[in-house]
């Protein structure tokens, strides 16, 4: 039932010692893995939440507010998982019109997509979906962007100490131009 030799992967060895294929082959276990797959995460999700949730109650946040966190967070997962829309594109303008600081924003939801872009990253080093060539020159112009966004965010910080709606307007120009570019590429796969 699958891609032929699959469980034979060299990842997949390293991981599992090679007993993944006779695991995979015994009838219980071929049907009580996969169910573990989605109910781990989804229980550890829940249970977080929960406790996190409780916490944040406790610390007397109100309840409108924990629910319109953990809404986004469950709303974002799925995107991102579904149509590959990455956690900055929601995560940011979120956590602005909820009051927080543009830089503890950009950072937090900066903190929230190397988890998703990591899980995926993963996904596709198993399936042998990353051309490492290409991986080493993103990772590159990647680096080199992420040094000139945050000294950008730096200096207009330091210069325009009082005017916080600057740094708001970067953002949203990053949001804004992630839009177009997605919808061209969208236009374009149309056709």
């Amino acid at each position: 039932h699958g891609v032929p030799g699959s469980c034979r992967h060299p990842i997949m060895n390293t991981i599992f010692g090679g007993h993944f294929e006779a695991w995979v082959s015994n009838h219980f276990l071929s049907v009580f893995l996969p169910f573990l797959v989605i109910a781990a995460p989804v229980g550890c999700c829940l249970a977080m939440s929960i406790y996190y949730g409780r916490t944040a109650r406790s610390s007397g946040w109100r309840r409108s507010k924990i629910l319109a966190y953990q809404f986004t967070a469950m709303c974002t997962g799925l995107l991102a998982g579904l149509v590959g829309i990455g956690g900055g594109l929601i995560f940011s303008p979120f956590f602005l019109l909820m009051g927080m600081e543009p830089h503890v924003a950009v950072g937090t939801s900066s903190t929230c997509v190397l988890f998703t872009s990591s899980s995926t990253t993963i996904q596709y080093l198993f399936t042998d979906r990353i051309l490492m060539s290409l991986a080493l020159v993103y990772g590159v112009v990647t680096l080199l962007g992420s040094s000139g966004g945050t000294t950008l965010v730096h200096a207009l910080q330091d210069t325009f100490s009082t005017k916080k709606s600057y740094i708001t307007w970067v953002v949203a120009a990053g949001v804004a131009t992630s839009a177009v570019l997605s919808l061209a590429k969208f236009v374009e796969l149309a056709h």
